[in-house]
């Protein structure tokens, strides 16, 4: 069964490999939200199958045995997860990198680097 968020506030999963990405994303979001971070595929599983999560922001190029997009499609197979805002974060700002994510399951895309703005925007816009 999962745990709720420890608080009241939206709980948002951080999916992210870059350690200085990870610590600018919960700077930007710790004071406004219940934050957990993943540095893999398998860390981010556990932890949506551990806790109930508001939205996600995935990493689509993760390293190791399983990027942010294999994860989005192992995700959208569950239906605890069918309807889980997942916003993909990357580098790669190309518009077949965008249509790649969305086609994956992805609910919308964001390119690096992210501006607070742009990133609190897409928040309030898929969690209302």
């Amino acid at each position: 069964m999962k745990e709720p968020s420890p608080s009241k506030r939206m709980a948002i999963l951080i999916v992210e490999d870059d350690p200085h990405s990870q610590l600018y994303f919960t700077k930007l979001l710790s004071g406004l939200y219940d934050t957990a971070v993943a540095s893999s595929a398998r860390e981010a599983w556990d932890l949506l199958h551990g806790r109930v999560f508001d939205l996600v922001l995935m990493d689509i190029s993760l390293k190791g045995d399983e990027d942010g997009l294999s994860l989005t499609r192992r995700l959208r197979t569950e239906a605890a997860f069918e309807k889980l805002p997942i916003v993909a974060v990357t580098a790669y700002a190309f518009p077949d990198d965008k249509k790649r994510a969305l086609d994956s399951g992805c609910t919308d895309y964001l390119p690096k680097p992210v501006s607070s703005n742009d990133l609190h925007r897409k928040i309030l816009e898929l969690t209302l």
